[in-house]
């Protein structure tokens, strides 16, 4: 039965990978939209606690302040835009998923907070003025498709850093990454049906039964992510690897001053 369990297993994997090669480009963003909005649903609810998580805590304290503005990326419901303002820091949620945005909004009103929570993809955004710090919450780096993609963003908060800040990401650790033969079969479906992005290896797909959709991440391997960082012109401040990942960034100072 075991055997049998993990062939069916194997069976529905492969299947996942090959329709995700035969999906559109704007229509796995559709997917990824009705996950996070399932998911933020679940965060939304009153016994779930704003909160930083503790590694969250330890990772993001030594880089901030009160009166720091901040952007967080991917704020979903507000879990983590809530403690932010209330340690003082000029606090900015950023929110692709409109129901979500719409969660964190209410959750701050609860609280008496105000911060700006804007509607929009980072990769997308028009973002004004400087930040100190910009985080990407909660491993959401990992949910941008392409490299490419994430490399312009990383350029683009590196732009909007102010003299000494900094970006921080959380990132999916590749465990190992999938097999090469579903990525290659990933790829050959987004070939044969003429789609408009290409998987790459590191791209993990899984079917949602609570939402009938496909989840979306990128596992990376630490060297992976510091080459991203590097292609946009930041350099790595600190690298930590545990179950996941954790890296702080910094404008390279080969990259010449900010205009």
């Amino acid at each position: 039965l075991v055997g049998l369990a993990r062939t069916l297993d194997r069976g529905v994997t492969v299947s996942t990978f090959a329709a995700a090669g035969l999906l559109r480009f704007e229509t796995l963003g559709r997917h990824m939209d009705e996950n996070w909005r399932h998911f933020g649903a679940t965060q939304a609810e009153p016994d779930v606690a704003a909160g930083l998580f503790n590694w969250e805590r330890q990772f993001y304290g030594p880089f901030l302040a009160a009166g720091h503005r901040v952007l967080l990326v991917g704020c979903g419901s507000g879990r983590d835009l809530v403690p932010l303002l209330e340690q003082g820091c000029r606090a900015e949620g950023l929110e692709p998923v409109v129901a979500c945005a719409d969660m964190a909004r209410a959750r701050l009103a609860a609280r008496g907070l105000a911060a700006p929570v804007y509607t929009a993809d980072i990769a997308t955004a028009t973002l004004t003025g400087r930040y100190d710090v910009v985080i990407f919450s909660w491993l959401c780096y990992s949910y941008i498709p392409q490299r490419a993609r994430r490399v312009a963003v990383l350029r683009k908060v590196g732009e909007h850093l102010a003299t000494g800040g900094r970006v921080l990401i959380s990132y999916v650790l590749g465990r190992p990454a999938p097999r090469r033969a579903l990525w290659r079969l990933a790829r050959l479906a987004s070939r044969l049906s003429r789609a408009d992005w290409r998987p790459e290896y590191g791209d993990v797909f899984i079917a949602r039964p609570d939402t009938g959709c496909i989840h979306f991440e990128h596992r990376f391997a630490p060297a992976e992510i510091e080459a991203e960082a590097r292609a946009a012109g930041l350099v790595v401040t600190l690298h930590e690897q545990g179950s996941d990942g954790n890296i702080a960034l910094r404008v390279s100072p080969s990259s010449g001053p900010i205009s």
